[in-house]
């Protein structure tokens, strides 16, 4: 008993919780299947790499905000596959537009599921140990405008400008101010080349430039935003969120009949 208190005395101090949580388990299969020393630890130092991992990726995840996750196990790619094919999902859920620093624009009307794949590509990318920052575009031009202290403000700048995706939804919501437009614009200056932005709205692209005080400041943005990014442009498709209150008015007339 001893030695088992000092072993777990010096996981714990060694921090390696993986290894901790798994030792007896680890022990019986040893046991029943007569393992070797090596085969043994090679096995422990799995469990502590899997737990790491496992940590990490929950970290990754808080840290990208997400609110309610949606992944591409989740996602129904036949209902509208004329409009948004499968295949150049999956092209996109490989994250090779991280690794090129590339961007992704996704704009068509609402319910179609913009948010949703913003937020499973989000969820690949946090699969894979990038990290990841996921804010509907108004409240984070909101967040930045209304935070009154410094550092908080300095601080909130440098992720969306250092984290390896950063995902805008709803893009054009509403018309910019001209200090949204400065903010959002060093933003994604700072960001070219640098790291990966996906945005998502529910206005055209030829129509943003009208959501900003300054066209030639605009243009610039629009530029560096659009051109060279992988576009997902949806003009008329099928919306969930209809599909699916129609479905719920239809059960509900079901029930009372």
């Amino acid at each position: 008993m001893e030695t088992r208190h000092h072993l777990e005395s010096e996981l714990k101090r060694l921090k390696l919780p993986g290894i901790l949580f798994n030792l007896d388990r680890r022990i019986k299969e040893a046991g029943e299947n007569q393992l070797s020393y090596l085969d043994f630890l090679s096995f422990l130092i799995e469990d502590e790499i899997a737990q790491r991992e496992s940590n990490n990726m929950k970290k990754r995840l808080k840290s990208a905000r997400f609110g309610m996750e949606r992944t591409f196990e989740g996602f129904d790619y036949h209902f509208n596959d004329s409009a948004i094919p499968a295949m150049k999902l999956k092209e996109l859920a490989n994250c090779r537009y991280l690794d090129l620093r590339e961007n992704i624009v996704i704009a068509g009307p609402p319910g179609i599921g913009k948010t949703h794949i913003a937020k499973a590509l989000g969820h690949e990318a946090c699969r894979r140990g990038n990290s990841v920052l996921f804010m509907k575009a108004h409240q984070l031009l909101e967040e930045l405008i209304q935070t009154k202290i410094l550092s908080r403000y300095e601080s909130m700048i440098k992720k969306c400008v250092k984290v390896d995706l950063l995902i805008l939804d709803d893009f054009g919501f509403r018309k910019l101010e001209p200090k949204e437009t400065e903010i959002l614009y060093g933003i994604v200056d700072e960001r070219l080349g640098n790291g990966s932005m996906i945005i998502t709205s529910n206005r055209p692209t030829e129509d943003w430039l009208g959501i900003f005080p300054d066209p030639v400041v605009g243009g610039a943005m629009l530029d560096r935003l659009v051109s060279g990014a992988h576009k997902i442009i949806v003009t008329n498709a099928k919306s969930f969120r209809k599909e699916k209150t129609f479905q719920r008015n239809i059960d509900l007339e079901v029930k009372v009949s």
